[in-house]
């Protein structure tokens, strides 16, 4: 029989770790270890912030776009996604987005499996949010098993 590891219960829309990552507010509302290894948070992301296109070696992504307008790539396609839509980032597939609107869009992400996501995310939490190294940024994506495509 597999032994999983959960804390079952509710968290509220108050609760959760804050920090910032690469200019983005992330709200971790499930840990890695509380939730069998699955990592959910909400980020807030500033119009004009985004993500650089990259891969995956190992998780994959849900995405639930709860307010904003995003630019998405996935693959070689492109996509505009906007409050109730979804992404889907799989492994292995080139992924990135980017807030096109002029307002903060929220999203609330899944990411399976998780522990070594949420490791990554606690890293970059403490590079610097105006001016990152993009140096650093990119090994750090590297040490998780990402690559970030140039």
């Amino acid at each position: 029989m597999e032994t999983t590891i959960s804390n079952p219960g509710v968290i509220s829309s108050r609760e959760g770790k804050k920090m910032n990552v690469l200019g983005h507010d992330v709200t971790v509302k499930l840990h890695s270890a509380d939730a069998n290894n699955h990592y959910v948070f909400e980020i807030i992301s500033p119009a004009g912030n985004g993500v650089p296109p990259h891969v995956h070696e190992d998780e994959d992504e849900v995405i639930y776009v709860m307010s904003g307008e995003l630019e998405v790539m996935i693959g070689d396609r492109k996509f505009k996604a906007s409050a109730g839509d979804y992404l889907n980032f799989v492994r292995h597939v080139p992924h990135a987005f980017m807030n096109v609107g002029s307002l903060p869009a929220k999203t609330l992400w899944y990411i399976s499996p998780g522990e070594k996501f949420e490791e990554f995310f606690d890293q970059l939490s403490v590079l610097s949010t105006s001016q990152p190294d993009m140096q650093k940024v990119v090994e750090l994506f590297a040490q998780y098993g990402m690559t970030v495509l140039q």
